[in-house]
């Protein structure tokens, strides 16, 4: 698509930015601090609100069209585009709900509300999407003969324009703040634009050569309708089921708590979000044994408020004392490193010490391993045992096997 501006001609993508820009700039407040949820609320209402503009007046043009002409097609057309004004309904009451404060029986808020709105969007393109395949199939089994009009195509076009923009606002916006409610509903303006594409070259094709495409291409693009919403509900399931964090976001989280000197290594760092904007985490943080613990308190009651302030999630960090000056364990520490290094599995290791209880010493460590990939606990744990012996042949080996609950690489 190219539009002509008063710079020149800029093409379709650029002016769809422009149009994101302009609209996210007038009618959201603050639009630029689109993490914080009361902004976020503001962009869903945007795409809600035109969604069901949009599909009201698509919806009444095309039935009075539609009985003008005596087309069945266009008034079935219109009747989708006020189903396509529930789903724009759904979201804005999905992303309401969300905003809801936490109360006594939900005290994580009620952010997952976003992706049960999503999950229903899903539904409801599941079910367009086996209509129009079961009718398609109908049609390719019994032919009904197309009405056509330049009016109705006419028509058409300038629908498919102003929907396709819509539709492509949506989705913009929804990947913007994240939100799968969003682009699910934009996902189903998407699949009636390719609809409409598709009844109007079939009508084109029959007028011009008397060729009956219209159950086919339904059947084609129904099955399209289906996969899309197949893979949103997927995409749903899998963060309430518990994804794995944005290694970008760990990555970052790790990066604030190992900029503060008192912090030796981190490890056991858990995120598990109850949807947008509600996440929360935890992390154990390795100390120097011999340190002022109220320098080390006040250094992690920082790290906490930085990492809410900069990541919006609320954390609460364990802290483990170490023995940095012991020369025994700093040895052991390399020699264990140096053969974790062979297991692909292995993520690595933390909480290494040398303990003493009733005058028998041991080793104590725990090993953090990759989740799906195999790995053999007795051979990683006879060959650190080797390691030990070496050092000392009286040691003995306490290890546990942990799982990584965030992964950067």
């Amino acid at each position: 698509m190219i539009v002509l501006s008063r710079s020149g001609l800029i093409t379709g993508a650029g002016f769809l930015t422009k149009m994101k820009e302009f609209f996210w700039k007038h009618f959201v407040k603050d639009y630029e601090n689109y993490k914080d949820p009361e902004v976020r609320a503001g962009y869903t209402r945007l795409t809600g609100t035109m969604g069901i503009l949009v599909n009201t007046v698509l919806c009444i043009a095309k039935i009075i069209l539609g009985l003008a002409i005596h087309s069945i097609a266009v008034i079935a057309d219109g009747a989708h585009d006020m189903a396509d004004s529930l789903v724009a309904l759904i979201t804005l009451i999905g992303a309401r709900i969300s905003r809801k404060p936490a109360d006594k029986d939900h005290p994580y808020g009620h952010a997952r509300a976003e992706y049960i709105a999503s999950l229903t969007v899903s539904v409801i393109i599941l079910i367009v999407g086996y209509e129009l395949l079961k009718n398609s199939v109908l049609k390719c089994l019994h032919p009904v003969e197309t009405t056509f009009s330049w009016l109705m195509v006419g028509f058409m076009i300038f629908a498919i324009l102003l929907k396709g923009a819509s539709a492509l606002f949506t989705i913009a916006t929804g990947k913007h703040i994240d939100s799968l409610s969003v682009i699910a509903a934009g996902t189903d303006n998407r699949n009636d634009v390719i609809a409409s594409i598709i009844i109007v070259c079939g009508m084109l094709v029959h007028h011009f050569t008397g060729v009956e495409l219209d159950g086919y291409l339904g059947c084609m693009f129904s099955l399209f309708i289906v996969y899309s919403g197949i893979m949103i509900i997927r995409q749903t399931v899998n963060q309430l089921l518990g994804a794995r964090p944005d290694p970008e976001v760990v990555s970052e989280m790790e990066e604030i708590i190992k900029s503060h000197s008192v912090i030796l290594d981190v490890h056991d760092m858990v995120i598990y979000s109850y949807g947008p904007g509600k996440t929360f985490g935890s992390f154990h943080a390795e100390v120097d044994a011999d340190r002022d613990i109220m320098e080390i308190h006040d250094a992690i009651d920082h790290i906490e408020r930085e990492v809410l302030e900069r990541l919006n999630i609320n954390v609460t960090c364990h802290m483990d004392p170490v023995y940095v000056n012991d020369p025994v364990r700093n040895q052991l520490d390399d020699d264990i490193r140096t053969v974790l290094e062979d297991y692909d599995a292995v993520e690595g290791f933390h909480d290494l010490r040398i303990l003493h209880d009733k005058g028998k010493a041991k080793v104590s460590l725990d090993v953090v391993l990759t989740p799906g990939k195999a790995y053999s606990a007795e051979e990683i744990t006879d060959r650190i045992k080797e390691v030990i012996k070496k050092t000392d042949e009286t040691l003995e080996l306490d290890i546990s096997f942990d799982q990584a609950y965030t992964i950067t690489k």
